[in-house]
């Protein structure tokens, strides 16, 4: 069993005594440490699927399981909880504090951890993130990149075992957008985190163990990023639009030149350069 195991999970919500579903008998197993990159178009379940990873939802049917744990354990969920973060879109609604230490250290207060430890973890967060300069600052003061790194380490110091980031790159700029990746990315490397970044940007999943697309509500394809984004009428399928290389490449073998499967700039541009 992986750290999460989702088994023929369904959930539906209702509305004007009108039932959507969410997700559809979804089955679905991410091992510990991997770096999974969820995708998906507006309404395709990633964040009923994000929400049910962490105990907000419970499935209507079928099973999830944190490390082996039964979301539907009541007992349990709160446990479930500190095992794993999540982060939303916007940092300025998880951000409780006026002083960044503070907002680091509300989450492990609520958890009971003794006071030595939280400032132990507080610094840790927070150069987890490579913003231990801002400690004393306001978050308020903050690019939407920073806000978001310590919307991270805010996280981070509760120590979860899984990360998931839902849609946390959707407000930013090219920058901050790229500050929240390397963070992400370092903390799965260097800390063996297992990270589920759920995005709609194509190009921040080439480097990911595994891509998931979702379509509504059920899985289109999953697999290795060259695996996924070889299968172009699926990706078209799901409402979605391939890595700016592999579409490009893909362009260009439909004029007639020899040009493989690409993922990113630089392997395009060493393929076109290739080319006699």
């Amino acid at each position: 069993m992986g750290i999460i195991e989702l088994k023929n999970v369904s959930f539906d919500y209702e509305s004007d005594n009108t039932l959507s579903r969410g997700v559809k008998n979804l089955s679905l197993t991410i091992e510990k440490g991997s770096f999974v990159v969820l995708l998906g178009h507006n309404g395709s379940g990633k964040s009923t699927l994000a929400k049910l990873l962490n105990g907000f939802l419970l499935p209507g049917e079928g099973d999830v399981f944190i490390n082996g744990i039964n979301t539907k354990e009541k007992e349990r969920i709160f446990e479930i909880r500190t095992k794993v973060g999540l982060v939303f879109q916007n940092p300025d609604n998880q951000m409780v504090a006026s002083i960044i230490e503070d907002d680091l250290a509300f989450g492990p207060e609520n958890l009971g951890i003794p006071r030595d430890e939280i400032i132990k973890r507080v610094d840790w967060a927070l150069d987890a993130v490579k913003m231990s300069e801002y400690r004393s600052g306001t978050p308020y003061k903050l690019s939407g990149g920073q806000k978001q790194r310590i919307a991270i380490a805010a996280i981070l110091a509760m120590l979860p075992e899984i990360l998931i980031l839902d849609e946390a790159t959707a407000m930013l700029d090219p920058r901050g957008r790229a500050e929240v990746m390397e963070t992400a990315k370092r903390l799965n490397k260097e800390n063996k985190m297992t990270v589920i970044h759920i995005t709609h940007y194509m190009d921040e999943a080439i480097d990911a163990d595994e891509v998931i697309v979702l379509n509504d509500g059920e899985i289109a394809i999953q697999g290795s990023p060259e695996f996924v984004f070889g299968h172009p009428e699926i990706i078209k399928e799901a409402g979605l639009e391939l890595p700016t290389a592999t579409k490009v490449a893909g362009l260009l073998r439909e004029k007639g030149f020899d040009i493989p499967l690409v993922l990113r700039d630089e392997e395009l541009a060493e393929a076109v350069c290739q080319l006699r």
